[in-house]
């Protein structure tokens, strides 16, 4: 006799039920070997970091060409270089307004840390700039490492090192546009500078901010450029023309 399954019954035939545990096995050994099979070829999470809801107490001189930062030196830094902090404001705003008051001198302030590989930033607390130095400062001379043409993506730096992760590609463009407009530092992220992965802050011909239409419609997305490279303690900048930006065909 042909076994059938009434719903309201408590249990099915044997039959039937035997064949269920068997189909729920295979699937489930299916979806196993599946997981096994496919993660290791699965893209991991940038190693990128947002402290958010730690504020931390930070002390130094401030920078704000060619874009706001902290710059650490002696103990707080490491044993050659000094650390340059990008300063942030909440939000998706630059901190140019905050801090302009106090360049080159000697300040604490409070904020909270970003950072991905070695480039760090602070998103700044309001109202949290106090001096503590009378002096002045005058910025540390740059070297210039020669002019390269790099291949790579425009991203927001804010959301790049570690405030959203991926911070990049076209997933987060509109994100990223809307940080860029907003004032936070552009940054061009490559994978072969020198043969290694870094990233560039991207600056005009004179060291200073670039106009954001010169490559707000090219975020996210593959792109060349050629311009002059200059390091600073830790810090990479990349001076270009502002139509030096091209999509990659």
């Amino acid at each position: 006799m042909k076994e059938f399954y009434v719903g309201y019954l408590p249990n099915a035939p044997a039959g039937i039920a035997r064949r269920i545990k068997m189909l729920i096995a295979m699937v489930l050994s299916l979806g196993a070997v599946a997981a096994i099979t496919f993660a290791p070829v699965q893209k991991t999470f940038a190693p990128s970091t947002f402290e958010y809801g730690k504020e931390r107490t930070f002390e130094g001189i401030i920078e704000t060409r060619p874009f706001p930062a902290l710059v650490m030196t002696g103990s707080d830094a490491t044993d050659t270089q000094a650390k340059r902090y990008l300063l942030v404001a909440r939000g998706k705003h630059g901190a140019d307004s905050q801090v302009e008051p106090y360049a080159g001198r000697t300040v604490g302030l409070r904020g909270t840390l970003i950072y991905r590989d070695n480039q760090s930033m602070i998103e700044l607390v309001k109202d949290s700039v106090v001096v503590t130095a009378d002096t002045r400062e005058v910025p540390a001379p740059m070297a210039s490492l020669g002019t390269f043409t790099l291949t790579g993506e425009v991203v927001d730096s804010k959301c790049y090192l570690g405030v959203m992760n991926p911070g990049n590609g076209k997933v987060h463009r509109d994100c990223a546009v809307r940080c860029l407009s907003g004032g936070i530092p552009p940054l061009f992220a490559t994978n072969d500078f020198r043969g290694l992965p870094a990233t560039l802050l991207l600056t005009d011909e004179a060291g200073k901010p670039l106009p954001k239409q010169a490559f707000l419609n090219l975020v996210a997305q593959p792109v060349r450029v050629r311009g002059k490279v200059l390091q600073t303690g830790d810090t990479l900048l990349l001076q270009i023309e502002p139509g030096a930006i091209s999509p990659l065909p």
